[in-house]
């Protein structure tokens, strides 16, 4: 199926080799196959057998863009007639199209790996606080990858758990405009202050709707946390902003209240599934944090239970968590693909602040597809690119076909014609994953020098576990 000129965000990372035992590992279509199955627009003959290269009717056409239709609005419904009978619209294009499906799943697939030359607009982290006392924090606006020609990128800046008008002052959507070989550009969100104790609060900030041929990248959204001057958390702070998901909260060690882990998956058949929420840098005092749970694909009373509540933490603990029920089809069992819903952190008290992300996603697998076992790991993305002015880079490691058990996996960093200490900092560790648990993060410094050395690259390699592809990835360093 040709997908051309429609740009989904996905990043399950799940391949189609890893579920259909027809889909040849490394094919053009494996990562397409894997991503469309997970948000449910296409389907298999069963749990093994995808028929890559059988023809698809024009009714199965209109099935699987409906979906797609769905899947980008918001509005999918929970089905299983409708997975049922359009189980063959699973098939790719016939063969005598293969070529031109090639031509557009490489020129999608490859955008992860090849630098375009008009470049991807991105914020240089994920998480910015900024003081309540402070009128405005400017914020920067990277294209990375290439700057050829002129391009524009649209940003947003809109209320999360503070209101706008009382907080902030929301912009619904303001262009920002780069000429030809500019790659650095900024806006300023206002802060106002008011007299009332909220702990901290987050602002929301989006880029979308890139021109001149430019992309999205990694991360195209972010927070701003804005810190409480009548909480005991913020009292004599004066940093604007961070290069950190979890950047420190408060002079009084209070502690950030964030998920243990990027993304879960857990399987549909778990029953009830357990989440994590971590305090770290501080753990005086007692905080409290609310969690919910928001429909993606996955519906509240059909694949999981509508869960809400408040976790409360006594001074010196450092984790708690809480469960959400999964329903289970069995009744009915169809192979309908993973479904998906969110879980959301806000109004932390006791002068906590939120770490990042404050939004997860947790993926219900499929139990009549494969089998869910403890997983492998694979990275993100086959490459990265940043620029030198960003910092750091921010790298994601997710495990695929299960979440079972505690597992870790080990990474290292390797120079190429980048070198550490000079363009990068030798970055060793290891990640652990727990029961559920299927994204994690980690950076790695990038150093800025003096040198006209723009597309030098390192590579990241993972090891000491189950592996799957890939599991090396390179990183390039832009000026």
């Amino acid at each position: 199926m040709i997908l051309g000129g429609v740009g989904i965000g996905l990043a399950s990372g799940t391949l189609g080799s890893s579920i259909f035992s027809d889909v040849p590992q490394g094919s053009f279509y494996d990562e397409a196959v894997g991503e469309m199955y997970d948000v449910g627009v296409i389907n298999g003959y069963s749990p093994t057998r995808f028929g890559p290269n059988d023809y698809v009717t024009r009714g199965q056409v209109a099935v699987m863009m409906k979906r797609l239709r769905d899947e980008l609005t918001g509005n999918v419904e929970s089905s299983s007639s409708s997975a049922q009978s359009s189980s063959t619209s699973s098939s790719s294009s016939s063969s005598s199209s293969s070529s031109s499906s090639s031509s557009s799943s490489s020129s999608s697939s490859s955008s992860s790996s090849v630098a375009n030359e008009h470049g991807a607009f991105r914020f240089s982290t994920t998480s910015f606080n900024i003081p309540e006392t402070v009128a405005s924090i400017t914020l920067s606006v990277t294209r990375a990858g290439g700057s050829t020609g002129s391009a524009t990128v649209t940003y947003v800046v809109k209320a999360g758990t503070t209101a706008a008008g009382s907080d902030f002052v929301e912009v619904a959507g303001s262009q920002l405009s780069f000429a030809d070989g500019v790659t650095s550009k900024t806006f300023t969100v206002q802060i106002k202050d008011d007299t009332l104790a909220e702990g901290t609060e987050t602002v929301l900030l989006e880029l979308k709707n890139p021109t001149g041929d430019a992309t999205l990248g990694t991360p195209s959204t972010a927070t701003l946390n804005i810190l409480d001057n009548e909480a005991p958390s913020s009292v004599g702070s004066s940093t604007s902003s961070s290069s950190s998901s979890s950047s420190t909260s408060s002079v009084n060690g209070a502690g950030t209240l964030g998920f243990s882990a990027a993304g879960y998956e857990v399987s549909e058949d778990i029953v009830t599934a357990t989440f994590t929420v971590v305090r770290t840098n501080g753990s005086t005092g007692q905080v409290g944090v609310n969690y919910a749970t928001t429909d993606k694909t996955a519906k509240a009373g059909s694949e999981y239970a509508t869960t809400t509540g408040t976790l409360t933490f006594a001074a010196g603990e450092t984790s708690k968590t809480f469960k959400v029920p999964i329903i289970d089809d069995a009744a009915y069992p169809v192979v309908d693909g993973k479904k998906t819903f969110t879980l959301t952190l806000s109004a932390p008290t006791g002068g906590a602040a939120l770490a990042t992300p404050v939004l997860v996603t947790v993926a219900i697998a499929d139990n009549e597809a494969s089998a869910f076992g403890s997983g492998s790991f694979v990275f993100s993305r086959a490459s990265y690119q940043v620029t030198e002015g960003e910092g750091t880079v921010l790298l994601t490691v997710n495990r695929l076909g299960g979440t079972k058990n505690t597992v870790t996996v080990s990474y290292t960093t390797t120079n190429g014609t980048a070198i550490s200490s000079q363009d990068y900092t030798i970055t060793n560790g290891t990640l652990t994953f727990e029961p559920n648990e299927s994204s994690k993060t980690f950076s790695i410094p990038i150093s800025t020098d003096t040198y006209s050395d723009s597309g030098e690259y390192f590579t990241v390699t993972l090891s000491n576990a189950q592996l799957g592809d890939p599991n090396v990835t390179s990183v390039t360093i832009y000026d």
